[in-house]
């Protein structure tokens, strides 16, 4: 309970900074980076702890890996991922004052004033989601023999069961799936701005409706909702709370009990049999929290289990030369084997779907106790480039979207505490989609001319 209050004083702490930091102006890209770190860090610490002291000591979750990390838990180790957390988010907010210096200084450029326009093409983002709605669609085909017989077979294929084969196919219509939801929500508010309510938004919505069901996860349906609300806020200028507490209720319940209705769709079991499944509530809200908030229990088991030589960030050089296959451009090098891996194995076991160390636990792989100090710095750089972008740009709903799926990039680490997902086929496809889809046009600087002075132009001049 005392490592939970450490959490909540943190919140309340990041609150606190970002409301002296963003009065008069409105929250802006940083808050927006700040606020999706806390929903993976901050707020599943609050519940995890609140609720671990009242569930049964054997079983917490009935998740072996995660089991395995709290029966090895004690004290020590909440206080050391919580203090490093601490540490990390500290460093954020100087990394991203560092970059605001940096790029203000006249040498980056930033005396100029410029404004840029970003703006979506509606014609190129229905021609991608039409593509990728294809793909899928024929992968989900291929699946079964009958509608129902499809569905949960996608549902075995995203678990891993051994029953589904798993394809070149399949697995990357799956994982683009949810490159294609993301697009959608930037098409629902091109749409909305350029043409109203109208045929257009209805379809972006139909398109983001789809992808959701299709992506068989609470994941699909729960980040959707989270980057409208960053998007319409974002544009707003302001965080609408009872929109929060409204949601609050529907969301707990699709995370505590959105993989047992999905389990019970795919393997035929009655929907009585879903809350069956929790002892208590508290069991299912630490469920719950325990798959929102991956990256703490996850730096809690690297902090037990993992004892390594500091790994000086070649893991993260590892995940983005995995991108390439063995024997491209001649070259026959066998790769060491991913931290992923190593930290899968040490979790679970080695046939076990891949579970990251965490981010604090990879920090500390690092770094040590200089990991929060390199990596704080390292995302607070990158959150001022966005943030620079940002400031210089014509506010819209769509520009606004953009700018929220851009900072879910940047913030994905965090989530996991490994690039591996970050340069995944899924997020390589939506920075390509957006990158096709979104133009940024250089305005024309206005210039101010007292009225008392005449205007002299040079020959040639206009």
């Amino acid at each position: 309970m005392l490592v939970a209050l450490g959490y909540v004083l943190l919140a309340l702490a990041i609150v606190q900074i970002e409301f002296r930091r963003t009065r008069g102006r409105g929250i802006d890209v940083t808050t927006v980076f700040i606020g999706l770190a806390m929903i993976q860090c901050c707020i599943p610490g609050i519940a995890i702890y609140s609720f671990l002291p009242f569930v049964d000591r054997a079983a917490p979750t009935g998740i072996d890996a995660f089991d395995r990390v709290y029966h090895a838990m004690d004290p020590t180790l909440a206080f050391a991922v919580l203090l490093l957390t601490v540490w990390f988010v500290l460093f954020i907010y100087i990394g991203a004052g560092l970059g605001r210096l940096i790029l203000s200084s006249e040498r980056f450029g930033g005396r100029k004033s410029s404004t840029f326009l970003i703006s979506v093409s509606l014609q190129r983002t229905f021609v991608v989601l039409t593509v990728g709605l294809l793909l899928t669609l024929l992968s989900f085909y291929l699946l079964g023999d009958s509608l129902p017989v499809r569905y949960a077979n996608l549902i075995l294929l995203r678990a891993g069961a051994p029953e589904v084969e798993r394809t070149a196919l399949n697995a990357n219509a799956f994982a683009l799936t949810q490159t294609w939801g993301f697009l959608a929500i930037l098409a629902i508010f091109a749409a909305y701005e350029t043409k109203g309510r109208g045929a257009a938004w209805l379809i972006a919505i139909l398109f983001t409706v789809v992808f959701a069901v299709l992506g068989v996860s609470r994941r699909a349906l729960f980040l959707p909702i989270i980057f409208c609300y960053f998007t319409i806020s974002l544009q707003r200028t302001r965080f609408r709370l009872k929109w929060i507490a409204i949601a609050a209720i529907p969301m707990l319940l699709l995370l505590a009990y959105g993989k047992e209705i999905l389990a019970s769709v795919a393997f035929g079991l009655d929907v009585e049999t879903v809350s069956s499944n929790y002892e208590s509530f508290a069991s299912a809200m630490l469920r719950a929290f325990s798959d929102s908030g991956l990256t703490i229990i996850e730096s809690v088991g690297t902090l037990a289990f993992l004892h390594l030589d500091p790994r000086l960030g070649v893991d993260h050089i590892l995940s983005m030369l995995q991108r390439f296959p063995e024997g491209m451009l001649g070259w026959d090098f066998n790769f060491p084997e991913r931290i992923v891996r190593v930290s899968t194995t040490a979790f679970a076991d080695a046939n076990a779907q891949d579970i990251p160390p965490g981010i604090v636990g990879q920090m500390w792989l690092d770094f040590r106790l200089l990991g929060p100090v390199i990596w704080g710095l390292a995302f607070g750089l990158q959150v001022s480039v966005l943030q620079a972008l940002y400031v210089h740009a014509r506010k819209s709903y769509q520009s606004a979207a953009a700018f929220v799926l851009l900072a879910f990039v940047v913030v994905l680490p965090i989530n996991t505490g490994s690039f591996d997902f970050s340069f995944n086929v899924d997020m390589i496809a939506l920075v390509a989609a957006l990158a096709f889809c979104v133009t940024v046009r250089r305005e024309p600087v206005a210039v101010a001319i007292p009225s008392n002075q005449p205007l002299t132009l040079a020959p040639g001049e206009t």
